[in-house]
């Protein structure tokens, strides 16, 4: 190796060190003319001062907020269509083996069996076909970690649905 290739290598190693130890770190920071931060192990307060107009705007499927302090907000949304004539019960709840759901419907029907976790992650899809009126179907949740799951059973056109939460132990 050359002189000029040596010189050439060990420029680049210096220049290039100090760029690979060095840290971004990006937080959340507002110039206003006053504000502050308060916390302790229940709660925390944030507030800053200096905005004369904060609006929020709504539409059928967007909500806009303005202002320095924006919300962090995770939703799980949940689309219920109550039909009396459909009518499903969980039981033992909490449960910590196996949970019985009952269909006192008024007709045969099919339906799909979806449980999702609380952030809205469906965990499992059971599809069972033709319940009959007052039919039990057991579930073994003994697979299932402890915590709170939401069972949504619902006709495979989607017209009728139940949202039933569930409590594991």
């Amino acid at each position: 190796m050359t002189m000029k290739r040596i010189l050439t290598l060990i420029a680049g190693v210096f220049f290039l060190v100090p760029f690979i130890h060095s840290q971004v770190t990006l937080a959340p920071t507002v110039i206003a003319s006053a504000g502050g931060y308060e916390a302790n192990e229940t709660i925390s307060l944030s507030w800053t001062l200096g905005e004369i107009a904060v609006n929020t705007l709504y539409s059928d499927n967007l909500i806009l907020t303005q202002g320095f302090q924006q919300p962090y907000t995770i939703g799980t949304a949940i689309n219920l269509n109550n039909v009396p004539d459909w009518n499903i019960k969980a039981y033992p709840n909490p449960v910590e083996n196996e949970l019985m759901i009952r269909f006192d419907l008024n007709k045969t029907d099919d339906f799909w069996l979806e449980i999702q976790d609380v952030t809205g992650r469906t965990i499992s899809l059971v599809q069972h076909k033709t319940v009959n009126p007052g039919d039990i179907i057991t579930m073994d949740m003994s697979g299932y970690t402890n915590g709170v799951y939401f069972f949504k059973i619902y006709t495979p056109d989607k017209k009728q649905m139940r949202v039933l939460s569930i409590r594991k132990l």
